[in-house]
């Protein structure tokens, strides 16, 4: 806020000597410094996936599987039992890259059978479709 108050004071000043030539450049050179700012901080909205927010599951032979993206990052894949798919309790998070459809999980630390990136193949709200390293796996929203 001091900056922004210190900058208006200035401009001001200017204006009441009238400097509107120096002013002009001053009011460029804000709008300049600010835009490269947006730029190199990223200045965008962080949507959250359409799926996230909604525990999904699909049934397998052996079990059901729930998998949770949390708009916040937060990730969990287990089965019915409670235990962990695809050493999901490893993860830490993910990101989702809405351009490429990935979802890439961050581990602390992998094993020889962690997946990394996840690609969405299908969403349309009533289902998930991903791709686990060649493996489709189909979810329905869980009622």
């Amino acid at each position: 806020m001091r900056v922004i108050g210190f900058t208006l004071m200035s401009m001001m000043r200017f204006l009441k000597k009238g400097r509107w030539g120096a002013m002009k450049r001053i009011l460029w050179l804000c709008i300049l410094l600010m835009g490269i700012c947006c730029v190199f901080t990223g200045c965008k909205k962080n949507e959250k996936a359409a799926f996230a927010d909604v525990e999904w599951t699909r049934t397998t032979e052996e079990d059901t599987e729930y998998i949770y993206f949390a708009s916040d990052g937060g990730f969990s894949y287990s089965c019915g039992c409670g235990n962990p798919v695809n050493d999901s309790d490893l993860c830490n998070g993910y990101t989702y890259d809405d351009k490429t459809g990935t979802i890439t999980l961050n581990y602390d630390e992998t094993t020889d059978t962690t997946i990394t990136e996840i690609k969405v193949k299908n969403y349309d709200g009533n289902s998930l479709e991903l791709d686990f390293n060649g493996d489709i796996r189909k979810f329905s929203p869980n009622e």
